[in-house]
C-alpha cells in the first residue's frame, strides 16, 4: 500500500468551510443521507478511487459509491484536483448491461473486493453491500401502510361498533348509569397505561434490534433533535443559542440579533448562521431563524431524519404495536358507541353520551399519535442520552 498516497487522499477536502452548498451538502441533500453516512460515503469514495489510481486492473464501485462519484464529477474543477493527486485519470466507464460487460463488472467487483480487503479491511456493509442504505437496518417491510390505516381509524370504528353492540348487547342492558360511564373511564384510563407500556417495551425492543447499525448509532446531536421535536426551529433554537452563549452573537437592546464575532468555526451550522448575518443588519430572532431554515444544510437535517422516520414507520415490527394499539383504542370506543345505539333502540336518553364520546375521541386520537412518535420522542433520545452521559469525556460540549 502506498501510505504517502493515501495520507494525502484522505486529507483531500470536498468542501471549504464557508460552503453553504457545497459538495458533500449537496450530496447529503439530494440523497437524504445523514451527515455520518455522507462521510462514510466520500471516505469509501476515496479508497475506491485510490485502488482505481494504484492499480492496473479494472476496479468496480458500489452502488452507493458510484452515487459519490456522478456527483463529484459535477466539481470538475474539485474532480480535475483529485484526479491530479491520485496522479491518475479516472475515467468513469457506465455499463451497458449486456451479458459480456455483466461478467466484467463482476469480475471487477469481486477484485475490488479483494484489493480493498488487503489495503483497508473489512468493506463497511451499509456502503457496499446495499443500494439503499436504509436496508441495512435490516427491517422486514409490512404489508400494511400505518398511515393511510391511521387516518381511516374512525372510519373502521364506527364499522366494527355494529357487530361490537349486537355482541355485546346483553351485557350493555344489565349496566345501569352512572356505573357505566365510571367504569368505561376507569377502564379507558388503564388501557392507555397498559398501551403506553406495551409500546416502550416494543419499541424498545425494535430499537435494540437497530441500535448497533452505524447509520443510527451516529446520529449526530442536531438529527437527533429534529427526530424527537420533527421541527426544524428547535434546532435553530440550538445553533443560535450556543453562538449567543459563546458571545459571537448578542441580543441588543431592541431584542434584535447582532454579530460581535464573524470568524468561522468547524461547525458548518453555526457558520450558516454567521453568514447569513454578516450579509444582514440586526435582525429580530425570527427573521433570522426564518432565513436559517431555508439553508440546504438545515434542510438536509429534516429529509434525512424523515428518511430514517419512513423506514422504521414502514416495518412490520412498528406496524404491528401501531395496528394493536388502533385495534384496542378501535374497541374501546366501540363499546360507547354500543351505549349509544343500544341507547337509541331502547328509546333512552343518550345526550350525555354524545357529549360525553367527544373526550374519549380526541383522547384515543392523541394517544394513538403519541404512540407513533413514542420511538422517536422518547426511546431513542433516552438511549442516546444515557450512552451519551455515561461515556461523555466533555459534559460541557453544548450538543
Amino acid at each position: 500500500m502506498n501510505k504517502i498516497l493515501w495520507e494525502k487522499v484522505e486529507r483531500f477536502e470536498f468542501d471549504n468551510a464557508t460552503d453553504q452548498y457545497g459538495f458533500s451538502t449537496r450530496l447529503a441533500l439530494e440523497n437524504h443521507w445523514t451527515s455520518y453516512f455522507t462521510q462514510s460515503a466520500l471516505l469509501e469514495y476515496k479508497k475506491f478511487m485510490f485502488l482505481a489510481a494504484t492499480n492496473n486492473e479494472m476496479v468496480s464501485p458500489s452502488e452507493i459509491v458510484d452515487i459519490v462519484w456522478h456527483q463529484h464529477l459535477i466539481f470538475t474543477n474539485s474532480y480535475s484536483d483529485f484526479c491530479t493527486l491520485l496522479g491518475k485519470r479516472i475515467e468513469h466507464i457506465p455499463s451497458t448491461h449486456n451479458r459480456s460487460e455483466f461478467e466484467k463488472f463482476k469480475s471487477a467487483k469481486e477484485r475490488t473486493k479483494e484489493l480493498y480487503k488487503i489495503n483497508f479491511g473489512v468493506q463497511p456493509a451499509e456502503v457496499w453491500d446495499y443500494h439503499n442504505e436504509m436496508d441495512s437496518l435490516q427491517l422486514k417491510k409490512s404489508k400494511f401502510d400505518v398511515y393511510n390505516l391511521r387516518k381511516k381509524f374512525l372510519i373502521y370504528s364506527l364499522l366494527a361498533s355494529v357487530p361490537v353492540c349486537i355482541l355485546i348487547f346483553p351485557l350493555l342492558i344489565k349496566i345501569k348509569n352512572p356505573y357505566f360511564l365510571i367504569g368505561y373511564i376507569l377502564s379507558f384510563a388503564l388501557l392507555l397505561l397498559v398501551l403506553n407500556f406495551y409500546a416502550k417495551r416494543s419499541f424498545s425492543l425494535l430499537y435494540e434490534k437497530i441500535r448497533s447499525n452505524p447509520i443510527i448509532q451516529n446520529l449526530s446531536p442536531l438529527e437527533l433533535v429534529f427526530l424527537t421535536e420533527d421541527n426544524l426551529e428547535k434546532v435553530v433554537h440550538g445553533v443560535v443559542n450556543n453562538l449567543i452563549m459563546s458571545k459571537k452573537v448578542r441580543i441588543l437592546t431592541d431584542n434584535r440579533l447582532g454579530l460581535v464575532d464573524n470568524s468561522f468555526s468547524n461547525n458548518r451550522y453555526e457558520n450558516c448562521v454567521i453568514e447569513i448575518m454578516k450579509d444582514s443588519d440586526p435582525m429580530p430572532y425570527t427573521q433570522l431563524c426564518y432565513a436559517v431554515i431555508q439553508k440546504p444544510i438545515f434542510g438536509q437535517l429534516q429529509k434525512s431524519a424523515n428518511r430514517i422516520k419512513d423506514k422504521i414507520r414502514a416495518s412490520k415490527e412498528f406496524t404491528i404495536v401501531i395496528i394493536s394499539s388502533m385495534i384496542a383504542l378501535g374497541l374501546f370506543l366501540d363499546i360507547i358507541l354500543s351505549r349509544i345505539i343500544t341507547g337509541i333502540w331502547r328509546d333512552k336518553p343518550v345526550a350525555y353520551l354524545f357529549i360525553a364520546i367527544i373526550p374519549f375521541l380526541l383522547t384515543a386520537f392523541y394517544n394513538l399519535d403519541r404512540i407513533s412518535n413514542l420511538l422517536f420522542t422518547k426511546v431513542i433520545p433516552t438511549s442516546f442520552k444515557q450512552e451519551i452521559r455515561k461515556n461523555s469525556q466533555n459534559e460541557n460540549d453544548w450538543e
